[in-house]
């Protein structure tokens, strides 16, 4: 229990800091942001995180915008309400997810195999068990660039993409990620060694080059928030723009990384900014320091009826924040997040209390 005290005397000074920076704005006094901090986590458990990421600091924010968010603890108990809890892994076991995709024509990387020491298999069939599997399954792709995926995974984590080459007859695979060359046998040990519990195997999107353009190496998407009414209308909440740092695989925003808000009826990008509760502007991408604002992502009306078809065909299921990546092709859903975290809320401006209550979904 000290610990955990300790703890949270620890940030008094950090969040008298957030109070003091946005005072010295002109916005409400440091006092009167305490005090209403000390409030709303009194009578609604909302704390200070929330409180500095929906920007309630600001003179205009009055009670009933403060009152419109949820704490973590009511996001999480709605997440269950909404999201029936037996379909949550559903969305992290990436085959299920896949299969799913497949069977309802949502468009999403092409399906190259499962690797598993048990019950691997390849799209057509064949075993995907071993290492020498493993090298005669990717022959074909010589040339091409592939991806990994943990079977049980989200937000990137374990993610890997190779260059599948041919040397001088034996396949290789060129790690996009660390620069290192390994032979079938050394990466399926390498793969089986990190998780053993399997491998979704996929081919690599290759993204438009506007999105591309901010950070060549990450593959940089859309994180769009829908929400299904009661009366079953699927509405697109809010969405942003994720660029990875420079070298990186994927769009991590932090340590030169960037988020981006959206017009969400327009597709145009906005601010930039670094993805914390203090939203630092960002108005170009750290490295290739290309501005954000007024860029146009490419085929957004696409993009966002393919997500509300993702949650539509999804089992009980009605609010999600759903990964999409642009092609020149279009819209490629890269998965469904059926518990968002619940920080992204006040960020974003999404009022759950009244999104959850129907009262409002487009605020």
């Amino acid at each position: 229990m000290k610990p955990l005290i300790l703890k949270k005397l620890g940030r008094i000074p950090y969040i008298i800091g957030l109070c003091r920076k946005r005072a010295l704005e002109g916005e409400l006094p440091v006092y009167r942001q305490l005090m209403e901090i000390a409030i709303l986590r009194a009578t609604r458990g909302i704390g200070y995180d929330i409180y500095h990421g929906a920007g309630m600091w600001k003179k205009s924010a009055n009670w009933d915008y403060k009152n419109s968010f949820l704490s973590i603890t009511d996001y999480n108990r709605n997440i269950y309400r909404l999201n029936s809890r037996k379909f949550h892994g559903t969305s992290q076991y990436k085959p299920f997810e896949k299969a799913i995709f497949k069977q309802f024509m949502i468009p999403s990387a092409d399906f190259i195999g499962i690797i598993d020491e048990c019950c691997g298999t390849t799209a057509a069939g064949k075993p995907l068990r071993n290492a020498g599997e493993l090298g005669a399954c990717l022959t074909p792709y010589a040339g091409k660039k592939i991806c990994f995926k943990l079977v049980e995974g989200f937000n990137g984590i374990g993610f890997k993409a190779c260059e599948v080459l041919l040397r001088q007859g034996s396949l290789a695979l060129l790690d996009l990620g660390n620069g290192a060359e390994y032979s079938a046998n050394e990466y399926f040990e390498l793969l089986m060694k990190e998780s053993a519990n399997g491998w979704l195997l996929e081919e690599y999107i290759v993204q438009h080059p506007v999105l591309a353009a901010f950070n060549p190496s990450s593959l940089n998407t859309i994180r769009m928030f829908l929400y299904q009414r009661s009366s079953g209308e699927i509405v697109a909440l809010r969405s942003f723009f994720r660029a990875g740092k420079s070298g990186a695989l994927i769009d991590k925003t932090a340590d030169g990384g960037a988020s981006v808000l959206i017009d969400q009826e327009t597709g145009t990008l906005l601010n930039g900014f670094n993805w914390s509760i203090e939203m630092q502007p960002l108005p170009q991408h750290p490295s290739s320091k290309l501005p954000f604002a007024g860029v146009q992502i490419p085929f957004w009306k696409e993009a966002e009826a393919t997500a509300k078809r993702a949650l539509e065909i999804f089992p009980e299921t009605r609010f999600s924040g759903t990964d999409i990546a642009i092609t020149e092709n279009g819209p490629v859903i890269i998965e469904m997040n059926v518990q968002p975290e619940a920080i992204c809320m006040p960020i974003l401006r999404i009022q759950t209390a009244r999104i959850f209550a129907d009262e409002d979904t487009v605020n």
